[in-house]
């Protein structure tokens, strides 16, 4: 997905976030580690920081996704 990966703006597909970009933040919590993930994918990896401090879903990641010291390993 990184080789074919063309942002539009901030997120996927434009400067409005989406489901696929949801999906992407999400997907990228699981192993191994989001360092690993920013690593093999670094354009996807700036999508999934916007997504992070999107501020509309600060209460969803608190209580799904807490980020706590290490989150990223």
């Amino acid at each position: 997905m990184e080789m074919q990966a063309e942002p539009q703006g901030r997120f996927m597909l434009g400067d409005a976030v989406s489901v696929l970009d949801l999906y992407l933040a999400v997907t990228s919590r699981w192993g191994p580690r989001r360092r690993g993930f920013y690593a093999a994918a670094p354009r996807l990896g700036e999508v999934v920081r916007h997504v992070d401090a999107e501020p509309r879903l600060a209460d969803f990641w608190a209580q799904r996704f807490p980020f706590t010291d290490g989150w990223e390993g």
